[in-house]
């Protein structure tokens, strides 16, 4: 029963000590450091690519503005 026990806890460590060697590589390697090109995308973007992003966010809010009208006409009935 020990025996288990004492090798469950050894195979946890290890596993947990390589997942965390894992990430730290990959922290150092730069992997997550994606902040440069969010910041950047911006100023990339066409203007139509803009005015579509707009028209989308127009669409959204007009079919949340009728859908919102139709709850309230259902709950008068």
């Amino acid at each position: 029963m020990n025996s288990i026990l004492i090798l469950e806890l050894g195979v946890g460590i290890v596993v947990s000590f390589t997942l965390l060697g894992i990430f730290i590589w990959a922290a150092k390697g730069g992997q997550f450091e994606d902040s440069k090109k969010m910041m950047d995308s911006p100023l990339f973007d066409s203007p139509e690519d803009l005015q579509r992003a707009y028209e989308e966010e127009q669409k959204i809010k007009e079919m949340r503005d009728k859908k919102a009208k139709e709850v309230d006409i259902n709950t008068i009935k």
